[in-house]
């Protein structure tokens, strides 16, 4: 325990607030996207500027407090808190300015990508940062880890359009890094950030991002649902068309409950494909017609900016106010194989919660041709990118629905090629390798240059000797190492 007279020198040294327990908004700091998540830290630090940060990391440090960073509070995990120690909040960290003659925007990582698409959109630039579906993430998690877009295939990941990083360095510096910097060391650095995951190197403060202008002013976007009865034709057809498709098309998948248009009151099982193009909705109609030949529930098509389909797709797999356990897998071309459409299926068709259900991403195109060691993302070659988000309402459900999302993980593994540390997973054995594939060993090696003290140290940490064993849902709790 920190005697209060440290906690008030604290305070009195930030622009924002420091909170603790009882004290109006320490609550509201502590909700995530994910209410199984139960921890409550001693302080919360709402940073107001990078000159917060730097105070908030030096105290924690010198007063030898565990500390965790929150951006957007999407950790699946729930990292971005902790138990009994220091949060340092960046959700106050909102500025934004765009430069429009160099297709640049900078951001503080307080912005979620909500922010930045209302905000690109209201300079009547048409400029689109290569950001998430789920509009409600914060960009500094999305970022460190690689990345996905919608438009990824036109125009690779997040950290392919990632121009530099102010971040605050495990030595209490500010410091901005690009591909510019002319240190080996911060060479290094620049190359473990994009992708080595969030809370590893540093707090990033602020992202230059670049911006592009997508082919046309409105995107063909929409939603088409089949029922489960037809997944083998369906994805069968899927799994080998996907691969004469130009990369303007990306067509992602969807497998759970939705409800009848004609009868708003009952859910039924369904999957899913999503497609987005872009480019003129005239020719996306024509490049998407073949897989609009087979029976369906409905097909909802909308010729629309890509910032509002986000903003309107992706507030469809929020977990909310309910609990969760995500898990994910990175497959192989041609990986939607009757096997694996099967184990996907029957899975889906016996989830214990109506609430759970499975996304993917369809990456290739322009996330390829960048070498799997060329940034800390390793999984360029994939083609898929699946996320099962188990989702409950009650306490009572947790083993239950656990359990089910695991035993799919597993089921999936003949499958798969890896793992997203975006989605990271407590639960997941040889996380190492499934997250970080063949870049892991040089990231160890970069995190003791910059950190051989090991001030960011989480459970799933670069570095970090955790491994979890099968059938153990503890690390569930954690997020120190236990």
């Amino acid at each position: 325990m920190i005697p209060k007279k440290y906690i008030q020198k604290l305070r009195s040294e930030l622009a924002g607030r420091l909170l603790e327990s009882g004290d109006p908004g320490y609550d509201q700091s502590l909700v995530i996207d994910n209410g199984r998540i139960d921890l409550r830290p001693g302080v919360v630090a709402m940073c107001a500027n990078a000159q917060d940060v730097i105070t908030a990391y030096k105290f924690a440090i010198e007063h030898e407090m565990y500390f965790t960073v929150r951006g957007g509070g999407h950790s699946a995990a729930g990292y971005c808190l902790n138990q009994g120690g220091l949060v340092i909040d960046l959700t106050n960290m909102t500025a934004k300015r765009l430069d429009a003659d160099r297709q640049v925007c900078w951001a503080q990582t307080g912005n979620r990508w909500h922010d930045l698409y209302i905000y690109l959109q209201n300079t009547n630039t048409g400029f689109i940062p290569i950001g998430g579906g789920c509009p409600t993430v914060g960009i500094p998690g999305f970022m460190l880890g690689g990345g996905l877009s919608f438009v990824s295939r036109s125009y690779g990941l997040s950290v392919d359009n990632l121009v530099s990083i102010d971040i605050v360095t495990p030595d209490g510096k500010l410091r901005k890094i690009s591909a510019e910097s002319k240190s080996k060391e911060e060479q290094d650095l620049w190359w473990a950030c994009r992708g080595g995951g969030g809370g590893n190197f540093g707090i990033a403060v602020a992202f230059e991002l670049r911006v592009h202008k997508p082919l046309t002013k409105t995107m063909l976007v929409g939603q088409i649902r089949y029922p489960t009865e037809a997944a083998q034709e369906v994805y069968g057809f899927y799994n080998e068309w996907i691969e004469t498709v130009p990369p303007e098309l990306a067509v992602y998948g969807f497998m759970g409950k939705v409800a009848l248009p004609a009868h708003p009151d009952i859910s039924v099982n369904s999957i899913g494909l999503t497609p987005i193009f872009n480019g003129d909705t005239r020719e996306g109609l024509g490049l998407i017609a073949p897989i609009l030949k087979f029976p369906n529930i409905y097909i909802n098509l909308y010729d629309m900016t890509l910032p509002d389909f986000e903003i309107f797709n992706g507030l469809l797999t929020n977990v909310g106010g309910k609990q969760a356990y995500i898990r994910s897998g990175f497959m192989p071309p041609k990986a939607f194989t009757p096997s694996a459409i099967n184990t996907l299926t029957e899975y889906l068709t016996s989830a214990p919660s109506p609430d759970s259900l499975l996304v993917w991403t369809h990456m290739g195109g322009k996330i390829e041709q960048v070498r799997p060691e060329g940034t800390a993302f390793w999984h360029r070659n994939a083609r898929f990118l699946w996320e099962v988000k188990a989702i409950w309402a009650n306490d009572d459900g947790l083993l239950q629905n656990v359990n089910w999302g695991y035993a799919l993980g597993e089921a999936m593994k003949p499958h798969d090629v890896g793992a997203y540390v975006n989605y990271i997973d407590p639960l997941l054995v040889n996380w190492k390798h499934e997250f970080y594939g063949g870049n892991y060993d040089k990231l160890v090696k970069i995190k003791k240059e910059w950190d051989p003290d090991g001030h960011f140290n989480f459970q799933q940490a670069i570095g970090s000797p955790f491994e979890p064993t099968p059938g153990n849902f503890a690390p569930l709790f954690h997020t120190a190492i236990a």
